[in-house]
């Protein structure tokens, strides 16, 4: 076993016995991070510990996005073959589901990730940004790209404490491209995909390729009528990290 298998198979421990703050102390050790204690942990305040408190984190949850964010500030971070596999130990117990597969670049965030539900294979690249305060649901193979933006909650006009949550659905082998925008209660049927920039405020049929702003429908997907399962919507090459 090499360094990085060590590493990865102790902080997989750490997470199967409960992400206490003990053990998040130890786990930001193992991925460099020291110089810290279970009463300095203790008191960090997320972004999450001001929200509305319906939606306030456990400790554990609380614990387990501490290392998610932390991860992309050391070294290790930009290592994948440390840092997806670590990302999926975390995803496992931080998310409200999370399948086989799943890969996600560095800078992905979320907020209330106990509103995220993950299915088989899913993949994230570099910097998405997914608002889960209303729900998000991604389906099996599905894919967002880079900085790709969800949003399940809005505010009054005349009251930021007043919001309405609306869930947002991507469906299997949908495809969301760079720099696309999902508002809040929009669902993509299955292989439906976004083009890049666009901000989509309405439902999307399935295999329908929608772009601009707002998005409309452009044309049905060529995907040369191969089967869903033929269709090769893997993250990296040779299915590395995925099933």
């Amino acid at each position: 076993m090499d360094i990085l298998e060590q590493k990865l198979s102790e902080l997989q421990k750490l997470v199967d016995d409960g992400m206490t703050a003990k053990n998040a102390v130890r786990a930001l050790e193992i991925i460099g991070i020291g110089g810290y204690d279970e009463q300095l942990l203790k008191s960090f305040k997320l972004w999450n510990d001001y929200m509305p408190h319906e939606l306030q984190y456990d400790e554990q949850r609380r614990n387990l996005q501490i290392l998610w964010e932390s991860v992309d500030r050391v070294p290790l971070g930009v290592n994948c073959a440390f840092a997806i596999p670590f990302r999926q130990i975390l995803a496992k117990k931080l998310f409200k589901s999370c399948g086989e597969g799943f890969v996600a670049n560095e800078g992905c965030r979320f907020n209330f990730a106990n509103n995220i539900e993950i299915g088989q294979n899913v993949s994230w690249n570099a910097g998405c940004y997914l608002d889960a305060k209303g729900g998000i649901k991604l389906g099996d193979f599905s894919m967002l790209t880079e900085y790709v933006k969800i949003f399940t909650h809005s505010h009054s006009e005349g009251d930021h404490m007043q919001r309405e949550y609306k869930p947002v659905v991507v469906g299997d082998y949908a495809k969301v491209y760079t720099g696309a925008t999902i508002l809040p209660g929009v669902k993509l049927d299955t292989g439906a995909i976004v083009a890049t920039g666009s901000i989509v405020t309405k439902d999307v049929e399935a295999f329908t390729l929608v772009g601009g702003i707002p998005a409309k429908p452009m044309r049905k997907r060529n995907f040369d009528g191969k089967d869903l399962k033929e269709m090769n919507q893997y993250m990296m090459k040779d299915r590395l990290f995925q099933k």
